[in-house]
């Protein structure tokens, strides 16, 4: 599976989108909203906590039904039902859906195309069609290289390393040419970044 890095990167850069293509449901960048989407992004990993709880390994139930477009779904729904109870109104609760949503789809996409060898070959594979399917799918190329964590040594190799290096360029390069291409997503990262320094550097 990807890196926690990498999949809060394309996380920021679903949220980048979502200004440009739906400004009226996705506020202003702020960096409240990059660490909530950051955040969603990885919430699938999660699972990894699960087999320790039950004393198996940690990939007892890794990349299993938290990585399933159902699971997005859920988990936006859940979102959306939160936002209700609070009295958010119609479009506050299309945006927490959204939030939702996008933020776990994005790590179940990424991770369906991770696997050992970039290139047209099969990645690891998950439960991307639970609960209609309980087989692990792979998708027939693979885009993003899977980091090693099973154990100390291996989570601090140069492979990890080169790993978060690879997601950095290709996801940071996606956020640099959304920046690009947008003066208004320019402004509101240039004006993010000067009240966050003014807060900071009084």
């Amino acid at each position: 599976m990807a890196s926690t890095l990498g999949h809060a990167l394309s996380g920021v850069d679903c949220l980048l989108i979502g200004r440009l293509v739906c400004p009226n449901l996705i506020g202003k960048i702020s960096v409240g909203s990059i660490i909530f989407i950051a955040f969603l992004a990885n919430v699938p990993d999660l699972d990894l906590l699960v087999g320790p709880i039950l004393g198996k390994h940690h990939h007892f139930l890794h990349g299993q039904m938290t990585h399933s477009i159902s699971f997005s779904v859920m988990w936006g729904g859940a979102m959306w039902l939160g936002a209700k109870v609070i009295g958010a109104g119609s479009i506050k609760c299309k945006t927490a859906f959204i939030f939702g949503f996008v933020g776990i789809l994005s790590h179940v996409v990424v991770d369906w195309f991770t696997g050992p060898n970039p290139g047209v070959h099969p990645s690891f594979g998950t439960m991307i069609m639970w609960p209609f399917s309980w087989e692990r799918i792979h998708a027939p190329f693979t885009l993003f290289l899977g980091p090693h964590h099973g154990s100390l040594e291996e989570f601090l190799s140069l492979h990890n390393v080169w790993v978060m290096v690879r997601e950095f360029l290709i996801f940071g390069g996606v956020a640099g040419l959304l920046i690009a291409y947008s003066a208004s997503l320019r402004e509101e990262i240039i004006i993010m970044w000067r009240d966050l320094l003014k807060k900071y550097l009084k």
